[in-house]
């Protein structure tokens, strides 16, 4: 029994691959750090002929919160639905229709 164990740990031995070749010790990432980027790539754009982008600001909505029946709120959705709007889009313009109206006279 003997001669079977030293024969299976020899070809163990053989068949182990740490023992083969030296492997190099991985090191921890920092998830939570911005990673250092080296400057002197030569993938770097100049600053001179990058170009420059445009930002457009939305004005900024704010939620507010009403009753409406029902029925107004079926029809709502239908019509925003039916044109292709969100159901706040119809509301704003609805609403600033009503306020403009309510200013003519």
């Amino acid at each position: 029994m003997s001669k079977q164990k030293a024969k299976l740990e020899a070809m163990l031995e053989k068949r182990n691959p740490l023992l083969e070749t030296k492997r190099e010790a991985v090191k921890p990432v920092k998830l939570y750090t911005k990673p250092q980027v080296d400057k002197t790539t030569s993938g770097e754009v100049d600053k001179e002929t990058k170009p420059q982008t445009v930002k457009r600001v939305k004005p900024r909505a704010v939620k507010y919160t009403t009753h409406l029946k029902g029925e107004t709120i079926k029809e709502l959705k239908r019509h925003a639905l039916d044109n292709d709007l969100k159901d706040y889009q119809v509301m704003q313009e609805a609403v600033e229709m009503y306020l403009k109206a309510k200013k003519k006279p």
